[in-house]
């Protein structure tokens, strides 16, 4: 960015992440950012890396920052200089540290920054992670937080778990569920399923980043348990650090034949459509994007019952089974359960529909409007906020 303020006509938003790596909160603020420019804001992705599968992403009009930080204490001197030397409108950032952090720059650049937190996962789940810096997070919130301008979590459970871990006041909390459906959803559709898919035989998908919280062991544990009447793939749509241990559970399952792990793919919607049925075995999550965007493609999914997202997007078992997190025979009954029995694919389109990206971004959009003190609405008289969708 240029030394000088570049925002003089528009209200600026900063949107900042570690990068643009293929999780689920890159993902969904790339898909809000035309919305939020379209609205009247002057948007920028702020990143303390400039990489990840989704770089080339990033929507016409929105620009890119990297403060070229490989740690997130380093990043803090260049986040306030940052502020000091754009003052942007607004911030709104996404992770627990980076929360933290941008609540900190802003104290300390003196700037008039409104600083917006999201929280994407179960707060309580966070602090078990192995480390000090992630057992002290809910000690951090409760110092931090207070100063924060709003904070919006994905789905109930999680503005629940956040409130009582961190002692904020539920009533600050603004759960706005994340946007699955994009306006060129049907164009998605038609692209390309991924090379190597199965051309026989009933589907099991699942999308994810192959990391402990996604439990895809589990779900290996679940497919080697059907019938062997019929023949099932599974597929895993992801990339991540367990690969080589879910390719030697394969192995030792006996199902390495039907195990497919064709890595990350940036539009997973066609496969999606494809498949007989998607599976979200995570031990925890903070909405179920996955789930939400499966329906949407009219396929049936099954889900662990885990904390929290996936209870609120499949109304405790009305569009989907919900399973005990970590059972491979719960999840196998399930599974074979549901591939026994006839989808009403409309109600299942209607329901994932519903987590519309323009229905999202009017949330957040309602938000800043409150968010922006009265001069600055003033001085930029051009945000729009579409009520009507909301």
């Amino acid at each position: 960015m240029s030394s000088e303020r570049p925002f003089e006509t528009r209200p600026s938003l900063v949107i900042y992440l570690p990068d643009l790596s293929g999780g689920g909160a890159e993902r969904l603020y790339l898909g809000l950012a035309p919305a939020f420019i379209e609205a009247g804001l002057d948007v920028t992705f702020l990143l303390d890396r400039e990489g990840g599968e989704l770089l080339g992403s990033v929507p016409a009009g929105a620009r890119v920052v990297s403060l070229g930080a490989s740690r997130q204490l380093a990043a803090l001197p260049r986040l306030v200089r940052l502020l000091r030397r754009t003052r942007p409108d607004l911030l709104l950032s996404a992770m627990e540290h980076m929360n933290v952090m941008s609540v900190l720059a802003r104290r300390v650049s003196g700037t008039r920054t409104k600083i917006v937190v999201s929280q994407h996962n179960a707060l309580s789940e966070q602090a078990k992670r192995p480390g000090l810096k992630h057992r002290a997070v809910p000690l951090l919130y409760r110092l931090a937080l207070p100063s924060a301008a709003a904070i919006v979590a994905v789905s109930r459970g999680v503005a629940d778990d956040m409130a009582r871990r961190a002692h904020v006041a539920r009533d600050r909390i603004e759960v706005i569920y994340n946007g699955a459906i994009r306006p060129d959803f049907e164009r998605a559709l038609g692209e390309a399923t991924p090379a190597g898919w199965p051309q026989s035989g009933r589907v099991i998908l699942s999308v994810g980043r192959l990391v402990a919280q996604k439990d895809h062991a589990t779900l290996l544990r679940a497919v080697a348990r059907l019938p062997a009447d019929r023949v099932t793939h599974l597929v895993l749509l992801g990339e991540g650090p367990l690969r080589p241990e879910l390719e030697a559970l394969g192995r030792e399952l006996g199902i390495a034949e039907r195990l497919h792990m064709p890595g990350f793919l940036a539009n997973p919607l066609p496969a999606m459509a494809r498949a007989d049925l998607v599976v979200l075995s995570s031990r925890f999550e903070g909405f179920g994007l996955v789930l939400a965007e499966a329906l949407a493609c009219g396929t049936p999914v099954v889900s662990t019952a885990c904390p929290y997202g996936p209870a609120e997007i499949l109304e405790d078992g009305r569009y989907g089974a919900l399973v005990p997190v970590g059972m491979p025979a719960a999840m196998a009954d399930a599974i074979a359960a549901t591939l026994e029995t006839p989808a009403d694919r409309d109600r299942l389109r209607a329901r994932g529909r519903s987590f519309s990206i323009e229905r999202c971004a009017a949330g957040y959009l309602s938000l800043f409007e409150r968010v922006l003190t009265a001069d600055v609405r003033a001085r930029h008289p051009v945000l729009r906020v579409p009520r009507e969708k909301l």
